[in-house]
């Protein structure tokens, strides 16, 4: 198992990973792929990478994330690793996550993919530091919120175009509501096998390019061709870190333009016409064994979960597994005095 990392254009973000006061992921554990238009960048991840020793490889392309995230399945499939994780070089992995997707591929039967529900990210709001779950939603609300007001008053558009783009976004969240994970809009894969990574990103969309290809990876789980898991963040394992700008609200003009969603739909269209997709059908929860004293973090993103045991309080991951949780239990009566 190998951390594959993607890079743009963020240099810091790139230098984060292997910083002990963040991720903290051991250079011979990591691939960094460099897919960027930016020259310059390229010279500097490269230079990086040089003399951290760090395995890299430098990519062509063509402005798309798809195209760089294809470009790191494609150079997972072609080397000696038999499962990969999949880190957007802006963000990051807590030491809780590190940790756990090393020990992933220990399970007696490792899956193919893992996908993420109750996913954490930072934001600034007014100059304060916030953790946020951009992708939990409430349908009821998005369903019934009046957004051709906001396109029209707040953003200026024409009655015709704020019409539209509400449109737009009532399809786009009853069709996640239906398709998706509970009340995730989005769940993000990060754990994947060489026989998950044959499937690839969309490359003719600028966003929701990886919600197709989770959607893809459930397909193939209810197929029974996949062994695909949700895993929950709680505490987290990936962050999303939303303090710069990303690729929706640079595509979106910062929620003015809403073009790309009808594009996504089309192709979200395109699966359902195939039966690809599957109305409320649910992945199985990703189970973990932890030691019995576990305390890897996630920079106190979340509280800390409590598991339940013959009246005794078990601090662990909420996905641990049963045995994890009796471990913890008979450690702790036989120590706790």
């Amino acid at each position: 198992m190998q951390f594959y990392i993607l890079t743009s254009t963020d240099y810091d973000a790139l230098v984060r990973h292997f910083n002990v006061a963040y991720s903290n992921i051991q250079v011979e554990d990591a691939v960094v792929v460099i897919n960027s238009l930016d020259k310059e960048y390229i010279e500097k991840a490269k230079e990086f990478c040089t003399e951290q020793e760090i395995e890299y490889y430098i990519t062509e392309s063509n402005g798309t994330p798809a195209r760089g995230k294809n470009s790191v399945l494609e150079i997972f499939l072609e080397s000696n690793n038999d499962y990969c994780v999949m880190i957007d070089g802006d963000d990051f992995l807590t030491p809780h996550g590190v940790w756990m997707y090393k020990n992933l591929e220990k399970l007696d039967s490792p899956p193919d993919a893992v996908c993420l529900i109750n996913q954490k990210s930072f934001r600034h709001i007014n100059n304060t530091l916030y953790s946020l779950q951009p992708f939990t939603v409430n349908y009821g609300e998005l369903l019934n919120s009046d957004y051709y007001t906001m396109f029209k008053e707040d953003y200026g558009l024409s009655s015709e175009k704020a019409m539209y783009f509400q449109s737009l976004h009532y399809k786009f969240y009853a069709q996640h509501r239906k398709y998706s994970q509970d009340y995730e809009v989005h769940c993000r894969v990060t754990w994947l096998s060489k026989k998950a990574a044959q499937f690839k990103f969309d490359e003719d969309i600028a966003v929701g390019e990886d919600t197709l290809q989770m959607f893809e990876l459930k397909n193939q789980a209810v197929l029974g061709n996949l062994k695909f898991y949700t895993t929950d963040e709680t505490p987290a394992t990936y962050v999303y870190d939303e303090r710069t700008a990303g690729t929706v609200m640079s595509v979106s003009k910062f929620g003015s333009d809403y073009e790309w969603m009808d594009e996504y739909l089309n192709k979200l269209q395109d699966m359902e016409d195939e039966n690809k997709l599957h109305e409320n059908v649910k992945l199985p929860e990703l189970k973990v064994d932890y030691p019995a004293v576990y305390n890897k973090g996630d920079y106190k993103l979340t509280d800390k979960y409590i598991h339940k045991f013959n009246n005794l309080d078990i601090e662990l991951p909420r996905n641990a597994s049963d045995i994890s949780i009796k471990k913890s239990y008979y450690y702790l009566t036989k120590y706790a005095a």
